[in-house]
C-alpha cells in the first residue's frame, strides 16, 4: 500500500500494482527525481524541500506535516495515537486518517439514501462556535440495515485477541424526537445483527446495568463532545466517560478482557442497532479512534465541540523543531559572514576536511551570527544543539 497525502490533506490508499520488492514501488540503493525514461511526461517544476525517511509515516503523521512552510519539510514531528479519523468535510465518507467509513447495506441501500452532507444551517442543526461547519445526517429510521462500517486499523492489543485499550470520540448532535434510547456503536456484530453496545440514554450514555452513570450533560439538540476511553485489560476493566471535557463516570459493570460487547475485532459499526428499536437521527461532525485509552487529564483537554473538529494532537503540544536557514554572506575586506534563523540554541562546529576525526566549535557567534577570516581554501561547518 502506498499512502497518498497532498498539503495534510488524505487523497488514497493506493492497494493497486504494489508488491514485496515491486520494482516500481520499493526502492534500490539509489533512485532518480524528476526522471522519465520514455521522455514524454515531463514539466518544469521547482522544489523547495525533498525528503526521504525510512519507514512509512502513520496517517497521522502525514496530517501533521500540513502544508508547504518557509522552513522546508520538518525532520521531527509530533506523535499521535490517532488511527482512524472522519470529519466529513468533502461530503463523502472518506477519511483524514486511516480508512474510509463504508455504509453498512451498500450503496443503494438504506444508510446511503438517509444520509445527508451539509453545512450545520443546511441541515437545521446549530453552529458549532458560531461557525457553519459541514456535517453528516445519520438518518434514524429503526432498522438494523443502517450503520457506518469502521476499519480502526488497531492491532490486538490488552493481552486478547481482540483490541481491549481504545478511545472513541464523537462531536454529535442527538435528534430531540425517537426512542428513548439511540445506539452509538455496535461491536459485537459484524453484521449487525445483535443489540448495539453503546447508546444515549436519558442524557447520559453507556450500556446495560449500572451503565448509564452521568451528569446528565449528553442533551439531545445541542452538540457535544462524547468521549468513551476503553480499557479492557485494566483491574478493575474500566470504560471513562466525558461529555464536554466533563468526567461522567468510570463504568466498571459488565466489562472484561474480550468481552464482545466494549472490545473490538478488526471492524465495528457506528450507529448500528441489531434489533432495530433503539435509534435516532443524529448529526456529526467528527468521529475519532485512537489506539489505548487516554488519560482524565486528556480527555479533559478535549473540551467541547470546535468548528475544527477533534484535535488530532490534545494539549499544549509543542511544534515540531524547524531547520534553521543558514547564509553566507561574503564581505569586502575578504571575510566571511555565517548567520542562521531560529530561536532554538545551536552550536557552531567545523573541521578542515570531512576525513578529520572530529568536529571543533567555533569561537565568537554572536545572535546567531560569526565574522570568519578566510585562511584555507575550504571549510566545513555544522550546526548542532
Amino acid at each position: 500500500m502506498v499512502v497518498k497525502y497532498v498539503d495534510g490533506i488524505k487523497q488514497d490508499d493506493w492497494t493497486a500494482n504494489q508488491g514485496l520488492d515491486a520494482a516500481r514501488r520499493a526502492m534500490a540503493p539509489t533512485a532518480i527525481l524528476f526522471g522519465d525514461g520514455d521522455q514524454d511526461e515531463r514539466r518544469e517544476m521547482f522544489v523547495s524541500s525533498i525528503q526521504v525517511r525510512a519507514g512509512r509515516l502513520s496517517d497521522a503523521e502525514l496530517l501533521l506535516l500540513g502544508a508547504p512552510s518557509a522552513s522546508g519539510i520538518p525532520i521531527a514531528l509530533p506523535t499521535s495515537t490517532v488511527t482512524g479519523q472522519w470529519d466529513f468535510e468533502f461530503g463523502d465518507l472518506g477519511a483524514s486518517i486511516g480508512a474510509p467509513l463504508a455504509y453498512l447495506d451498500g450503496d443503494a441501500g438504506l444508510t446511503k439514501e438517509g444520509t445527508k452532507f451539509g453545512l450545520a444551517s443546511e441541515l437545521g442543526v446549530d453552529l458549532i462556535g458560531g461557525q457553519d461547519v459541514r456535517v453528516m445526517r445519520v438518518p434514524g429510521d429503526l432498522s438494523n440495515k443502517i450503520g457506518y462500517v469502521m476499519n480502526h486499523r488497531i492491532n490486538p492489543n490488552g493481552g486478547g485477541s481482540r483490541v481491549n485499550q481504545y478511545t472513541l470520540a464523537f462531536d454529535l448532535f442527538v435528534g430531540t424526537t425517537g426512542p428513548g434510547a439511540a445506539s452509538l456503536w455496535q461491536t459485537s456484530s459484524s453484521a449487525n445483527t445483535d443489540d448495539g453496545d453503546l447508546f444515549w440514554q436519558g442524557n447520559n450514555f453507556g450500556q446495560g446495568g449500572n451503565g448509564y452513570n452521568g451528569t446528565g450533560a449528553f442533551t439531545a439538540g445541542a452538540w457535544h463532545r462524547v468521549v468513551a476511553a476503553y480499557d479492557m485489560a485494566a483491574t478493575p476493566p474500566v470504560v471513562t466517560k466525558f461529555v464536554d471535557g466533563i468526567k461522567q463516570d468510570d463504568w466498571t459493570a459488565n466489562q472484561s478482557l474480550d468481552n464482545t460487547r466494549r472490545s473490538l475485532s478488526t471492524t465495528a459499526i457506528l450507529f448500528g442497532d441489531g434489533d432495530q428499536d433503539e435509534r435516532r437521527e443524529m448529526f456529526v461532525s467528527s468521529v475519532q479512534i485512537r489506539s489505548g485509552k487516554l488519560s482524565d487529564a486528556e480527555m479533559v483537554a478535549l473540551g467541547v465541540p470546535t468548528p475544527d473538529g477533534l484535535p488530532v494532537l490534545i494539549g499544549a503540544a509543542a511544534p515540531a523543531p524547524t531547520r534553521p536557514v543558514i547564509k553566507l554572506t561574503r564581505n569586502t575586506d575578504g571575510s566571511v559572514t555565517l548567520s542562521w534563523t531560529g530561536s532554538e540554541p545551536y552550536v557552531l562546529e567545523s573541521k578542515a576536511s570531512l576525513s578529520d576525526a572530529s568536529w571543533s566549535p567555533v569561537s565568537g557567534v554572536a545572535n546567531n551570527s560569526v565574522t570568519l577570516t578566510v585562511t584555507s581554501a575550504s571549510a566545513f561547518y555544522r550546526l548542532k544543539q
